[in-house]
């Protein structure tokens, strides 16, 4: 069984998954799950139940419950235990068998964390429905148990690269509906690359965005250190950092470090333009201002910040983050 919440696949490998808030009844007639050719099994053998625990909001990671009631003549076992007639909450890997012959189930469950990004009201609300019925849960940050990321349009959000980092899916708010329409007629399920969302981001201008896994983007900034010179920065984008393999640092202001700024592994990342928005913060943009100065003394250049997304999209940190080459291709 197997869904974003709960699963069994029998022994003979068929999976059922199994949607929040619906009864599934075993049986050998009329029912959710069909056992047929067995004596044993009763016609209402048994029901199963996925239900959301009661959480606070720090327990937000926790896993839907699959219950187990037993009605049956001769007995549904969990683990080689009897169960005669009650309950019990099943974990991910137990055992369950039917009646007395070779009815046999394992349960599974396969983590389903959906983050999103771009979404409006009404698309989050419909999407945490879905997401609730399919016993998963839709979180605000993504961190790396995320299982996908989704978007009606594609743009270069620090989600997105994370997303990509991760090898996770980027798929549009429909596939969720498609697939709990599939488990619900015991259909096909759908595919990811069907739910591609198009891309609507300037700064890629026409050339292709290649949403599919690909492992070189798990170690993308692996052996580079990205040197940060303001915190708000560094909060946003070093976590992309990181999940790419590579480290995050924030320079305070004041020192210079000039031997570690000039390092061929080392990409410092301008401040762009939100320096001059600083109020009162004339010592910074000095202190800002000379790093610069030491970078183009030795040849070198910050990297801009969207660097950072393109050299995940285009898996390459030749042309992107190489402070060795200066922009525009020289």
């Amino acid at each position: 069984m197997s869904s974003g919440a709960a699963a069994a696949a029998s022994e003979a490998g068929e999976p059922y998954r199994l949607l929040s808030g619906t009864e599934y009844v075993v049986g050998r007639k009329n029912s959710a799950i069909l056992i047929q050719d067995d004596q044993s099994i009763s016609r209402s053998h048994a029901v199963l139940t996925v239900s959301h625990p009661e959480t606070t909001p720090s327990q937000s990671l926790s896993v839907p419950i699959l219950t187990v009631t037993d009605t049956s003549k001769y007995g549904t076992f969990v683990n080689g235990s009897k169960l005669n007639g009650t309950s019990v909450s099943l974990q991910s890997g137990d055992r369950i068998n039917f009646g007395v012959f070779e009815s046999k189930f394992r349960v599974e469950y396969e983590p389903l964390v959906v983050c999103s990004s771009c979404l409006d009201v009404a698309q989050k609300s419909a999407l945490n429905q879905a997401i609730w019925q399919l016993g998963g849960l839709v979180v605000n940050e993504w961190t790396k148990e995320c299982t996908h990321l989704v978007m009606v349009s594609v743009k270069v959000t620090v989600k997105t690269i994370c997303a990509l980092i991760c090898g996770r899916p980027i798929i549009k708010p429909e596939f969720f509906v498609e697939l709990i329409k599939a488990i619900q007629s015991r259909q096909q399920l759908p595919v990811h690359e069907s739910f591609y969302p198009p891309v609507d981001e300037p700064s890629i201008g026409t050339e292709k965005l290649d949403l599919s896994e690909h492992h070189e983007r798990k170690k993308i900034f692996s052996g580079k250190t990205f040197i940060f010179l303001t915190a708000k920065q560094h909060k946003k984008l070093g976590p992309a950092v990181n999940l790419g393999g590579g480290q995050a640092k924030l320079l305070t202001e004041g020192r210079k470090e000039t031997s570690l700024l000039v390092s061929p592994d080392v990409c410092v990342v301008d401040v762009g333009l939100t320096n001059s928005q600083v109020p009162g913060s004339d010592s910074v943009r000095n202190w800002t201002d000379s790093i610069l100065t030491v970078l183009q003394s030795k040849d070198l250049r910050a990297v801009p910040e969207a660097e950072i997304g393109l050299a995940v999209i285009f898996m390459s940190t030749e042309k992107y983050c190489n402070p060795q080459k200066q922009p525009g291709g020289k």
